[in-house]
């Protein structure tokens, strides 16, 4: 086991949570798909922000959530993304600096900072109403090689790939890692991305990726089969990666070892923002520390357990101090 503490760089779609309590009714009422991620323009999220009145605000996006957790374990983590030039990039920057992440934001003089608006109603359901705006507006050019050449290992979000110029960044992200003998890990994000890019994806993960971050679905959705079939095909062409299935756990693999684990006990439920997000990051900063697959299972099913007990995807001091309680070497 090493203190050597790592470089980790987050690359992904800078994105606003606004997150607030609902009643069936008011989701309903303002033609809302309950429980789905609903694209919307930025007239759409302007009538939707008048409609809050109270609400958890906070930094977000897949690969932003992770790197604010992986903070929380003394990791040197950074984070690219594009903001608007707004008060909502405004927060976003302070917010991300306040989680000890250091920022490389673009501010985007044409669009908005992308927002998320989830509603969240009594059965915990979430209902997500985005506008991408800035986020998606990335370049290759927005992403400086001597970040990538001074991380350990840098962590993709699949849902940049849909982005116009998404591809080419992932190009870049794979030639200069390949280039510096640096690490990539991707999160297959959501089913939608595999379903649009899967035949790329692929080709990218088998050319560039160490790791694969991604749930039964989107792994199913990947190389179709048997779950089994599935990821002996991942298993082919990664050094390591790790599958999450919900109430059913996890499971986490090397070249020559495949570790499960049980879903810890999630009866208080109270929002599940960000739940695999912190999850990709236990997972990763466990393979990086220990090389240890049952100790990086059960760092990332402890922090995805504490992400759905609170509003947000805003990792608190508890989930660091939970994980040096029972690991006080890894405390320092």
């Amino acid at each position: 086991m090493t203190n050597t503490y790592p470089n980790i760089l987050c690359i992904g779609n800078a994105i606003t949570d606004v997150v607030s309590s609902s009643t069936e009714q008011f989701i309903s009422n303002n033609g809302m798909i309950k429980n789905a991620m609903n694209l919307i323009d930025h007239n759409r999220s302007e009538e939707i922000d008048k409609l809050i009145n109270d609400a958890t605000i906070v930094a977000g996006g897949s690969a932003a959530n992770t790197a604010a957790c992986l903070s929380k374990f003394n990791c040197s983590s950074n984070f690219i993304g594009r903001v608007g030039s707004d008060e909502y990039g405004v927060n976003y920057r302070n917010n991300l600096k306040k989680q000890l992440v250091k920022t490389h934001l673009i501010n985007d003089l044409e669009y908005p900072t992308a927002r998320s608006y989830i509603f969240v109603t009594p059965d915990k359901e979430r209902t997500m109403n985005t506008h991408l705006g800035a986020s998606i507006n990335l370049r290759p050019n927005d992403i400086p090689e001597f970040l990538i050449q001074s991380a350990d290992i840098i962590y993709v979000e699949g849902y940049l790939y849909d982005a116009p110029e998404g591809p080419k960044c992932w190009e870049k992200i794979g030639n200069s890692a390949k280039k510096f003998g640096t690490k990539v890990a991707i999160s297959l994000s959501d089913s939608w991305c595999v379903d649009r890019h899967r035949n790329k994806l692929s080709n990218f993960i088998k050319k560039y990726a160490d790791i694969v971050i991604c749930n039964k679905d989107e792994l199913m959705l990947m190389f179709g089969g048997s779950f089994d079939y599935a990821i002996e095909q991942l298993k082919n062409i990664v050094e390591a990666g790790s599958v999450t299935d919900g109430a059913n756990g996890a499971i986490a693999f090397s070249k020559n070892e495949t570790k499960n684990i049980e879903a810890l006990n999630t009866s208080d439920i109270v929002d599940t923002t960000g739940a695999g997000d912190f999850y990709a990051a236990g997972y990763i900063f466990g393979q990086l520390i220990t090389s240890n697959l049952d100790v990086s299972l059960e760092l990332g099913s402890m922090l995805a357990a504490n992400a759905i007990k609170q509003i947000g995807a805003s990792p608190t001091d508890d989930v660091a101090n939970e994980i040096f309680k029972k690991y006080p070497q890894f405390a320092r």
